[in-house]
């Protein structure tokens, strides 16, 4: 094995092929159990999955192995990411769960998710031991079949979802419901009509290949056309995994994540229920979000990309409430993990409680923000750049409270990306080409 497995959501790649091929799977689950027995933790792990094709090989390359090394294993079959998090955290005798799925990935691709017995993603550091424990692993490791799926396990993860609201939470509310042919398909019809609302279900019929295919939150203006046709009050939008949920109003306006952090935060605030008046967001949230949130007088506290460096941000800051544009938020009274179905049906619960439509309460005001992309030929570090670093800092100055300036380097190309969001849209474009036309001339490449 060489290089990293795990990245920042787990392991991903195109399914069957390295490292999601079956020697390096097996070894997986056989590693998973021997890290577990010398941790001291149980060696009993729950599994589930998406809906894509290859899940359910997968799932018993890495199942079947842990088993075969010891372990108990429970399968669950198609369930969202989050509903694993739910369980064992609620149920207290697992080692881990690890879940089959590639979130908002194509149905070619798949990934390995662990959770811990706390209902968390792994830390980092326990991933790095886990990757060295399968370096050592030789051979190809037996995996017996995996065994029959146990229904309870979906029954139990929306009796947890449905404990978290007040019966009838969502009672006369007329949805459209965007299952993205993925993991919420089974469930998440039956789930907001138990909370009173009428239903209506798009892109829940999963054939293995058509998850996050031309709909789900991927493509809300898909789910934006059929509210509007159908004159719903709300629709909602959930990816493959269901960890993450775009709502559109009853105009058919998108909201992302940004506007869901403004919505939740005003309510838990209203309500007493938001320690610290903190909320967490990533380095991506719109300006606008933070303006918004410090008329409230609630502190944003921004963190590196990535769901798990939001809870680890949340932790830190003592913060109950965080999220990504994307529509991953988090809200530490319910959970410790995304989950569509909980955030839309906890901010559409706001709404009607409040004899309120979506489009009166989303009212954030988004800064108008540049991206621009520098092909450059090294990545030198920018404060190593002395031209770019003073032209970053002069833009910092000059914008101040105004405006923002975010520099980075792409994960995948040789590109610089600068991003700048200003109070207007003819700020932001002239500060960001004077920053770019910087970056080409100091590290610009063919």
């Amino acid at each position: 094995m060489t290089g990293r497995l795990f990245g920042t959501d787990g392991m991903r790649g195109v399914a069957l092929e390295p490292p999601l091929d079956r020697i390096t799977l097996t070894r997986l689950g056989a590693a998973l159990a021997a890290h577990l027995r010398e941790a001291g933790r149980p060696l009993v792990v729950l599994l589930a999955g998406d809906t894509r094709g290859s899940t359910e090989v997968l799932a018993q390359w890495v199942g079947g192995a842990f088993a075969s090394a010891g372990g108990e294993l429970h399968w669950a079959g198609v369930l969202p990411t989050p509903a694993v998090s739910h369980l064992v955290r609620d149920d207290g005798r697992f080692g881990a769960g690890v879940v089959i799925s590639a979130s908002h990935n194509p149905a070619a691709d798949n990934g390995v998710k662990l959770v811990t017995g706390s209902g968390t993603k792994w830390p980092v550091e326990e991933e790095r031991r886990l990757e060295q424990r399968l370096a050592t692993i030789a051979g190809n490791p037996p995996a017996e079949p995996l065994p029959g799926a146990e229904p309870g396990w979906r029954a139990r993860y929306l009796e947890l979802l449905e404990s978290s609201l007040p019966p009838g939470a969502l009672a006369g509310a007329r949805l459209v419901v965007d299952a993205a042919n993925g993991a919420a398909s089974p469930v998440a019809g039956g789930f907001f009509a138990g909370l009173g609302a009428e239903v209506t279900l798009i892109h829940a019929a999963p054939d293995g290949r058509n998850i996050n295919a031309r709909c789900g939150a991927l493509f809300p203006e898909l789910l934006a056309a059929e509210v509007r046709r159908g004159r719903a009050n709300a629709g909602v939008a959930l990816d493959g995994d269901a960890d993450r949920a775009i709502l559109v109003t009853g105009s058919g306006r998108v909201l992302d994540g940004d506007d869901a952090l403004l919505l939740w935060a005003r309510a838990l605030a209203a309500d007493g229920r938001l320690p610290g008046g903190k909320v967490v967001a990533t380095v991506m949230s719109n300006l606008g979000l933070e303006a918004a949130l410090r008329r409230e007088a609630i502190e944003l506290v921004r963190c590196p990309v990535g769901d798990r460096e939001v809870w680890e941000t949340m932790q830190r800051e003592g913060a109950v409430l965080g999220g990504e544009q994307s529509g991953h938020v988090i809200c530490g009274h319910l959970a410790v993990t995304g989950d569509g179905l909980l955030t839309a049906a906890h901010l559409l619960a706001v709404a009607n409680r409040r004899g309120a439509t979506l489009d009166e309460l989303a009212d954030l005001q988004r800064y108008p923000q540049v991206l621009i992309n520098v092909r450059v030929a090294a990545r030198r570090p920018v404060a190593e750049v002395p031209e770019l670093a003073a032209a970053v800092r002069a833009a910092e100055r000059r914008l101040a409270a105004d405006g923002r300036v975010y520099v980075r380097y792409s994960g995948t190309e040789p590109l610089l990306r600068v991003m700048v969001e200003a109070a207007d849209d003819a700020t932001a474009r002239t500060t960001a080409e004077e920053i770019a036309a910087v970056a080409h001339r100091q590290l610009g490449g063919a």
